[in-house]
Formats: C-alpha cells, sequence, structure tokens
C-alpha cells in the first residue's frame, strides 16, 4: 500500500474511532456511576421516604411522576403496625430473588414496561447512622438491633413483595410463633432476619395459594437442609401436568393443587376437611400442629369466594377453668375426665397476603379483620399440613392412642380427675436437647432419656395438674410415641412414659420398668 493511501485511510478512519472509543467511555463512566442509593429514616418519616425512593426508582422515566393516594395509604396502613422508635435502612435500587423470578417470566413480556429492580426497607430498633455500617465495631451491635426486612415491587397494585419481620418489630407482638432464620446483607454488613416469610399476591403471578407455598417453602428450606426455596416459575412449572388451562396469569388454585404441589416439593402432606371432620374437631388439628411449631395451610371459604392462609403461631388467653368443657377418658374401669389443652381459649397469627403480616384471628371467625362482607363470612372448609415424608402417625390417630396407653392396665397410670393434657410433635434431636438443658431433673432419668433410641419424630404427650400449667410449667408425666409408625392398631408406636411413680422404656421390642419418679420436667415449645 503506498504511503498516500495509507495516510487518506487513517486520516478516514480516525475520527470515526475516535467517537467510537468516546462512547465506550460514556457507556463505562455511566456503569462506573450507577451505585445503590441507602436512605436512613425513622419510622415515622419512613413513608415520605420510601415515596421518594418510589418516584426515583420506578417512575424516572414517566414525565409526570404521579403518585396515586392509595398508595401511600397503604405504605401507611403497613408502617402503622411497627413500633415508634424504629428506624429504616431503604436501599434501591434492589435485585429481589422472587420478583426478579416473576419479573422475567412474566411481566417483561408485557408491552407496559415493567423496572426489574425493587427497594429493600431493613428494620432496625433505636437509632442507627451510617457510620455504624463502615464501622466494624458496631456491627455485633447492629446485629442485636436488626428485625427484618420487606421488600416494595414496582407492580403498583401489589406493592409489598417478600419479607421477614420479627414480631417484636410490631406494636402488637404477645403471641409465639414458628420462626425461621434467613441471611442478608444490608449496606455490606451480614446480618440475620428472624421471623416468618410473608408478601402480598401480586395478582398475575402470585395469587394467595401460589403465595402460601413460596411462603413455606421459604419456611422449611431456611430451617432444614432437606427442602429448597422455590420461585414462582418452579411453583407454576410443577403444576403443569396438573393444569388443563394456562398458568398465567394465575386463577389460583385448589387446595388439591397445593397439596400436591408440595407433596411435589419434598413433603408427606395430609389434607383434614370440614366433611370429615366438623366443628371443634378441626381446630382442635390446627391447634395441634401449629403448638408443634408445624404452619398449616388452612382453607377459608365465604360467600361465593375462596382463601388461604397460613396458621404460624398462637396467642393463649385468660381463662377460668370452669369455664372450659372436660373430655373424658376410660382407665382402669372408670370414666376419668380431663383438659384437652387444644380446647383452651387461644387465638391465632396466620400469614394472610391480603395484609400486614401476623394478623390475629379466631379459629371459628377467621375473617374478622375484613371489611368485606363476602370475606368476612369465611369458615374454615379444609387444612393442609405440610409433614416430613416419613411421619406416618398423623395426629388424630396418634392422640388417641396416646390416651390409650395412659389408661392402659400395664403401661399406663391412673391419674386424677382433671387433668391437663398436652399433644404435640417433636424433632428427637429438639426434644433431647430440651431434656439435657433441665437443670433439677434426676441425672439417671435424663441420661436414659437421651441414650433412648428414636426415630426422628416423635409424638409427645405431656400431663401437668391445673395449677403447674398456670404456674410452674412443670409436668406430672410425659409419654412419647414413634411418629414414624403407621400402624393404628396396638402400641408398636410406644417409646417411653415417664409417671410420677415410675418410667416405662422400650429396650430390643420389650417394654422395661425403670425404678425412677418422673420429675422436674418442664413444657416444651416449638414456638418462639
Amino acid at each position: 500500500m503506498s504511503d498516500t493511501i495509507e495516510n487518506n485511510l487513517i486520516n478516514y478512519l480516525q475520527p470515526k474511532l475516535t467517537a467510537i472509543f468516546y462512547l465506550h467511555l460514556q457507556n463505562f463512566k455511566l456503569s462506573m456511576s450507577a451505585t445503590i442509593d441507602v436512605i436512613i429514616s425513622p419510622i415515622d418519616e419512613a413513608v415520605e421516604a420510601i415515596i421518594e425512593c418510589i418516584k426515583e426508582a420506578f417512575l424516572k422515566d414517566l414525565d409526570k411522576q404521579f403518585i396515586p393516594p392509595e398508595i401511600e395509604s397503604r405504605l401507611a396502613d403497613y408502617v402503622d403496625e411497627l413500633k415508634d422508635d424504629l428506624f429504616c435502612l431503604i436501599e434501591y435500587p434492589y435485585v429481589d430473588k422472587v420478583y426478579r423470578d416473576s419479573f422475567y417470566e412474566y411481566y417483561s413480556s408485557k408491552h407496559y414496561s415493567y423496572q426489574r429492580d425493587c427497594i429493600r426497607v431493613s428494620i432496625f430498633k433505636n437509632g442507627i447512622s451510617a457510620e455504624d455500617f463502615l464501622d466494624s465495631v458496631k456491627h455485633d451491635e447492629l446485629s442485636k438491633k436488626y428485625l427484618g426486612f420487606f421488600i416494595i415491587r414496582p407492580t403498583m397494585n401489589a406493592l409489598f413483595g417478600r419479607s421477614i419481620i420479627h414480631p417484636n418489630a410490631f406494636e402488637e407482638s404477645d403471641f409465639k410463633i414458628c420462626t425461621c432464620s434467613a441471611s442478608t446483607l444490608v449496606f455490606g454488613v451480614k446480618l440475620t432476619a428472624v421471623g416468618f416469610p410473608h408478601s402480598s399476591q401480586d395478582g398475575e403471578t402470585l395469587k394467595c395459594a401460589e403465595t402460601t407455598i413460596w411462603s413455606i417453602m421459604e419456611y422449611f428450606s431456611n430451617r432444614y437442609a432437606e427442602y429448597k426455596p422455590t420461585l414462582p416459575a418452579t411453583i407454576h412449572k410443577t403444576l403443569a401436568r396438573f393444569s388443563y388451562q394456562r398458568q398465567l396469569p394465575s386463577n389460583g388454585l385448589t387446595m388439591d393443587q397445593i397439596s400436591f404441589a408440595l407433596k411435589e416439593f419434598g413433603f408427606g402432606t395430609r389434607i383434614y376437611s370440614d366433611e370429615s371432620y366438623a366443628g371443634d374437631e378441626i381446630y382442635k388439628i390446627i391447634d395441634c400442629y401449629i403448638e408443634s411449631g408445624i404452619p398449616v395451610l388452612i382453607g377459608l371459604e365465604g360467600i361465593d369466594v375462596g382463601h388461604v392462609i397460613i396458621g404460624v403461631g398462637k396467642q393463649v388467653e385468660d381463662f377460668e377453668w370452669k369455664d372450659i368443657d372436660k373430655s373424658t377418658l376410660t382407665a382402669f374401669g372408670k370414666e376419668t375426665s380431663f383438659y384437652d389443652a387444644s380446647d383452651l381459649p387461644s387465638k391465632y397469627i396466620i400469614q394472610d397476603d391480603n395484609f400486614q403480616p401476623y394478623r390475629i384471628i379466631k379459629l371459628d371467625n377467621p375473617g374478622e379483620y375484613y371489611a368485606d362482607e363476602d370475606c368476612k363470612a369465611y369458615k374454615i372448609d379444609s387444612v393442609v399440613v405440610p409433614l416430613y415424608p416419613r411421619i406416618y402417625l398423623e395426629a388424630v390417630v396418634a392422640k388417641n392412642l396416646a390416651l390409650q396407653v395412659i389408661g392402659d392396665l400395664n403401661l399406663g397410670y391412673e391419674f386424677s380427675s382433671d387433668f391437663v393434657f398436652r399433644f404435640f410433635l417433636a424433632s428427637s434431636r429438639s426434644f433431647k436437647n430440651h431434656v439435657s438443658r433441665m437443670p433439677l431433673m434426676d441425672q439417671r432419668l435424663k441420661e436414659n432419656l437421651l441414650i433412648t433410641r428414636m426415630p426422628k419424630f416423635i409424638w409427645c404427650a405431656e400431663i401437668f395438674t391445673q395449677k403447674n400449667y398456670e404456674e410452674s410449667n412443670e409436668a406430672l408425666g410425659l409419654l412419647i410415641l414413634d411418629a414414624t409408625e403407621a400402624n393404628r392398631v396396638g402400641l408398636d408406636a410406644f417409646i417411653f412414659a415417664g409417671y410420677p411413680d415410675r418410667c416405662i422404656s422400650m429396650n430390643e421390642n420389650d417394654f422395661i420398668s425403670l425404678p425412677l419418679k418422673f420429675k422436674n420436667y418442664t413444657y416444651y415449645s416449638n414456638l418462639k
């Protein structure tokens, strides 16, 4: 190539190459300047701060950043449930795994342009500052102050995404619930959120049924290695072969479909209906499983409308023993009256995706906090229980078997009338850990319980006097059954019984009476 042609080619290409390089440089600068905005606000100013973030994050491409009044009202209703001394740390843009999954599966294909990022609001008790996150010495203090988070989605008609918030963040928190722990990263600091997962439905990819499935899987995956968290797209794919119509936008699911999905995700689900367990019987089943620390999906039927909520905890009310209905047990040739702890007056804590976390209801009036008359008429018509797949002895059969053992001439004990009977499911690991922490229990009795071979899950019956149940929580007796035993007849499920005069244990399929008195055992609970 001649020098003249080469010089002409360079002169021709140079401005174009320079322009291309300049564009790349500008893009690089833009990417370098893209940051996460962090705002710290006291709770009484949080609504205004979140509104500004919504304008900046979700409405930035619009000429008129108009926020409908109902958006501010919904935010205010949510925040008003929280205590007055809290502080919020607001981050945006935030990549939320659940919304991002719905975005790519559904929202990104719509004509209307949806943002793909969210806003996260982290909650702390007492004051915090940006310097606290930058000073590693203060990270432990931040961890103690952290009360969880909630997500604001860019779906303006369904703002609230997933959350895990500790009950102590709310004004009304005098109750106990099933809790899980989830690791989070807030402004570069690793913190742990403790509570029960919650989300509102978005009305299109997530109706109440899908939301409850997601919530249950989120809870169990954060507690047990056997389960994995599940995103909306996975739920839809799992149900594809069970559905005869398109799944998006969602039309909701039946309780059978919910049970099927949970079974596919590794549970041995059990369905109870009000047709088989009418009235108080289905309430007792719900109480038994919640007392066991197992969240249950509760199907509601109203006037031409249905819904699904999750029972996650309970709140025991004040009562007088004379006002409680007694149950009877045939034991030692006579009828003995007793109080079933499931009959004691309680309110129950639920997660309802139409409201803020931790609604409090009575089981006989689950729609009391709705304004709509159709929903206010809700009644419980079915319950789906997500059990470990090898729990073959379900609650109703197990409870009857425990009462049968108590009344057995050889394995039972003649308790005085009006004793209190409490029944629940537990993992043998957590139960033995509970026993090991009892400082006053006889060492030989403690050793015997700790070395007794038990399956992964056990049914436990605790027997109390009325006084001890109210005051000291010290049990008069204890019965342990094998929850993995499928035999509904006989005593194959029997593992251990502790009574005031003796204890009975299983050894190589034989019953052995131990010269040990059962005492100094206190109430065990899976709820916190």
